[in-house]
């Protein structure tokens, strides 16, 4: 029996409106990583940040992900595309304040306090929206070559932006370079603004009351035998290794290792490159050895990886080899574990619990990383920036190895399916 007739374009390469969408963000993208580096660097060395005080910030940056549970509803209830063109916009805005004022010579650690938390609110936002929007734009036959495309991107980002970063930093301010973020995003709002594709209003009813609506999507992931153990290991990553790990990173580097400012920027781009790697393998393991073990060894190896940084010391060339290699791990085993992660989601989860759900699980996955950041401040005062790393690397990395062996995970060779409703 013949197809019916459809004006889906065969391809993702001849769907117009997805590659708008696509190219917006990878633009953003690799404006984020620039400021990523450069935003540190503004705090630590030209306004004299303590390390107290780089924990508030990074604390501050990571504290609108406890948003996660009420914009997952939020978004369900509203047209994405808004949502997306917004955030986009509120996001330049703030960022275009540091330059101007560092030029004004009135930048204070306060506004940079501010612009964080706004920038974190926001990118609350277009995150949970930019996932719902997709489905919008593409056929469910093409969702897992979008999601991959999209995950490329940041992968690519990831090996473009530290590099655009060290160069712009050697030769200009740091609070200069971040008004290159700012560009990116005006960009991809007026990427988001020329996609012609109209989008219908969700239903008036689609979520019910709020509280109804988070506990659908929360009760929903930790009922799944699958699902639930992904998001355990997600929340103690959260903690440790984006909270704690990542707050005292660039500090660490520059002054426990002994990493110049320069090099910073070459070291995360190592991790760009192996993202772009893990990026190309993905989808390639998961049909070559299955998700759940494609999953659990790219933790095992990823999260290995992370107990190099505080081993990294000694001459400079051996301290940024290890570092590098580090990020090398780290990027390929994300990419790898997160397009692996995204699709097992897509396909376990009912339609109408998606939003929901992705918000759930990124929340449990984030909101713990603003109180790990606000600890690795007050510990790094305390007792030092080495032990507190060593301490968050080694507990980041072993207890998501054992929930995940522990689940039905590394045994998982088909993707899971979703109950059909009715």
């Amino acid at each position: 029996m013949a197809s019916p007739p459809t004006t889906e374009p065969p391809t993702l390469w001849k769907n117009r409106d997805f590659l708008k969408l696509w190219s917006g963000e990878s633009l953003s993208l690799v404006g984020s990583q620039v400021t990523v580096l450069a935003m540190p660097i503004v705090a630590y060395l030209w306004l004299n940040a303590s390390v107290a005080e780089m924990g508030v910030l990074g604390a501050l940056s990571r504290l609108p992900m406890v948003l996660f549970f009420v914009v997952g509803v939020w978004v369900d209830r509203m047209r994405r595309r808004p949502v997306l063109i917004w955030s986009d916009v509120i996001r330049a805005f703030m960022l275009a304040t540091v330059p101007l004022l560092f030029v004004m010579d009135m930048l204070t650690l306060w506004w940079l306090y501010a612009v964080v938390f706004v920038m974190g609110v926001f990118g609350v936002l277009f995150e949970i929206a930019y996932r719902s929007y997709l489905p919008v734009l593409v056929a469910p036959e093409h969702l897992g070559d979008g999601n991959s495309k999209l995950q490329l991107s940041d992968s690519v980002s990831k090996a473009v932006g530290p590099s655009l970063a060290g160069i712009l930093i050697a030769t200009r301010s740091a609070p200069l370079v971040i008004l290159v973020d700012a560009i990116s995003y005006v960009l991809s709002a007026l990427c988001l603004i020329s996609i012609r594709k109209r989008e219908d209003p969700p239903p008036p009813d689609s979520g019910g009351t709020m509280i109804a609506a988070i506990r659908a999507g929360f009760g929903w992931v930790m009922s799944h035998p699958v699902v639930r153990p992904l998001a355990i290991a997600s929340a103690v990553y959260s903690f440790f290794d984006i909270g704690i790990l990542q707050t005292l990173y660039i500090p660490y580097v520059i002054d426990g290792a002994g990493v110049p400012a320069g090099w910073v920027g070459a070291v995360l781009a190592v991790g760009g490159v192996g993202a772009v790697t893990g990026a190309w393998l993905s989808v390639r393991l998961m049909k070559g050895v299955g998700p759940g073990p494609t999953m659990f060894w790219s933790t095992v190896i990823g999260n290995s990886a992370l107990i190099l940084v505080p081993l990294a010391g000694g001459p400079l060339w051996l301290a940024i080899g290890v570092l590098a290699f580090s990020q090398l791990l780290v990027g390929l085993c994300t990419q790898v574990f997160v397009v692996n992660n995204i699709t097992v989601l897509q396909s376990a989860t009912p339609r109408e619990l998606v939003g929901r759900v992705i918000a759930t699980i990124w929340a449990m996955g984030l909101v713990p990383a603003p109180l790990g950041a606000l600890l690795a401040g007050l510990l790094g005062e305390a007792v030092g920036m080495r032990p507190v790393v060593l301490v968050a690397a080694v507990i980041g990395a072993v207890v998501p190895m054992i929930v995940l062996a522990l689940s039905p995970i590394p045994r998982m060779r088909e993707m899971p399916q979703a109950p059909v409703t009715t």
